[in-house]
């Protein structure tokens, strides 16, 4: 079983911002900031979050956090 296939049994497909903090031991502004520059996805007009993203950041953190600081940097910077 997989972690995509372990998280989606736990929790279904989609969770709260609230829960999803809980899950990767963030906060939820930092869960927000993390939809905004595209490390997690979000479902249902932004009230949820989809769990598949969950998974795969907890696989990826370093991979996701350099694309997330690139685009923040590049969304500042760009004229």
């Amino acid at each position: 079983m997989t972690r995509i296939d372990d998280m989606l049994e736990r929790y279904g497909e989609c969770v709260t911002i609230s829960r999803a903090a809980q899950i990767i031991n963030r906060s939820r502004p930092t869960v927000r900031a993390m939809l905004n520059d595209g490390r997690l996805r979000e479902v249902c007009a932004g009230t949820m979050v989809d769990v598949r993203s969950i998974a795969e950041y907890i696989e990826a953190p370093a991979e996701a956090d350099t694309k997330a600081r690139q685009f923040r940097g590049g969304r500042r910077w760009s004229v």
